[in-house]
C-alpha cells in the first residue's frame, strides 16, 4: 500500500454497500489510506466521491453538500424498506391520478419540512444503527429530522409508476420522499430505482466505474487535486513569508481589501482555500480580526 493523495469521482454499481465499494477501489489504487463522503444504498447507483490520503479530512465538507438525484417510484406496494429489496408489509389498489394532481403533489415538497427517515438506514437510536435494529425485529422510532428540497421535477408519470429528478440538502432520504408520496393518494409507493447525479459542487465532472480504473493503464490520472472537494469556496493566495506563517500557525495580519474579494461576514464565506505563491495548496483558514488564523493544515498535490 501506498501513500495517495486525490480525489475520484465513482460512479458506484448496485448491489454493494458504499463501504465495500471503497474497500475495492483502496485496493485497485493499493492507497493506505480513503474515505467516501456519504453512503449510497447498496442497491443505489452513482456519484460516491472518494477522497484518498490527505483528501480524507476534508470527505466531512462534502457530506453536507447538496445533492441531485433521479428515482423511480411505484404506486401500490410499501416495503419495509421503502425500496425493491425490501419485504412487502401492504398492498393496495392504486387511484385514478391525473397528471396534472401527480404534478401539484410533487411540487408541494420543494422547500423546508420535517421529514421521518425509514428504519432501514445508518440513522443512529441509542447508538445502534437503525438499520441494524430493524434487521434484529425491533422498530426503533426515529425522530423527524429537517430537510429541505430544493429542487423537484416529474420525469415522467403513467398510472402506477413515475420518476422524478430532484436536488436536495444533507441528510434527505429520496425512499422516504417515494413513500410520503405514495401515502399522500393513501396507496404507498416504494424506490425501484435510484441514481445519484452529482454532489455539489461536482455537477458537471465525469464519474468512473471498477470497470474504467481496472482497464485504465494509469488509474492515478482518473483523480483530482484533493482541494477540488471545496473548489466553490473563496480562495486566497498568500505571498511565500505570510503562507510559512500560516503554516506555523501564527496567525499572520490579512489585508482582506486588497488580497480577498469576498464579504467575510456571510457565514458561507467564514472558511477560505489558503494557496501558497505557486499554488500549491496549504490548507482551511478563516479571518478574524483582520488576522489569518489556521484551521487546518492539508496536502493538496497529487502524488
Amino acid at each position: 500500500m501506498r501513500e495517495l493523495n486525490g480525489l475520484l469521482l465513482l460512479d458506484k454499481p448496485s448491489g454493494c454497500t458504499s463501504n465495500g465499494v471503497l474497500q475495492q477501489v483502496r485496493k485497485l489504487f493499493g492507497a493506505k489510506k480513503a474515505g467516501h463522503t456519504g453512503s449510497l444504498d447498496p442497491s443505489a447507483t452513482g456519484m460516491l466521491p472518494i477522497c484518498f490520503g490527505e483528501g480524507t479530512k476534508l470527505c466531512g465538507y462534502l457530506l453536507d453538500a447538496e445533492k441531485t438525484y433521479e428515482v423511480d417510484g411505484l404506486f401500490g406496494i410499501a416495503t419495509d424498506t421503502e425500496d425493491a429489496d425490501g419485504e412487502i408489509i401492504a398492498e393496495c389498489d392504486v387511484p385514478e391520478i391525473s397528471h396534472a394532481k401527480m404534478e401539484q403533489t410533487v411540487a408541494g415538497f420543494v422547500g423546508d419540512s420535517m421529514q421521518r427517515p425509514p428504519i432501514y438506514s445508518a440513522i443512529k437510536h441509542n447508538g445502534v444503527r437503525s438499520h441494524k435494529l430493524a434487521r434484529g425485529g425491533a422498530v426503533p422510532e426515529l425522530k423527524l429530522r429537517p430537510i429541505n428540497v430544493r429542487e423537484i421535477t416529474l420525469l415522467d408519470f403513467s398510472e402506477d409508476r413515475f420518476s422524478l429528478r430532484l436536488r436536495v440538502s444533507k441528510g434527505t432520504y429520496i425512499r422516504s420522499i417515494v413513500r410520503d408520496i405514495g401515502d399522500s393518494f393513501g396507496c404507498g409507493a416504494h424506490v425501484t430505482r435510484l441514481r445519484r447525479t452529482s454532489v455539489s459542487p461536482f455537477e458537471q465532472q465525469k464519474m468512473f466505474t471498477l470497470e474504467d480504473i481496472q482497464a485504465h493503464v494509469d488509474a492515478d490520472q482518473l483523480l483530482m487535486a484533493v482541494d477540488e472537494v471545496i473548489s466553490d469556496w473563496p480562495k486566497l493566495d498568500l505571498d511565500a513569508e505570510t503562507a510559512m506563517r500560516f503554516r506555523n500557525g501564527s496567525k499572520p495580519a490579512i489585508d482582506t481589501t486588497a488580497e480577498l474579494a469576498v464579504d467575510l461576514s456571510a457565514p458561507a464565506n467564514k472558511l477560505l482555500r489558503i494557496y501558497d505563491p505557486t499554488k500549491k495548496f496549504l490548507g482551511l483558514g478563516k479571518v478574524f480580526e483582520g488576522r489569518l488564523e489556521t484551521v487546518r493544515i492539508i496536502g493538496g498535490q497529487l502524488q
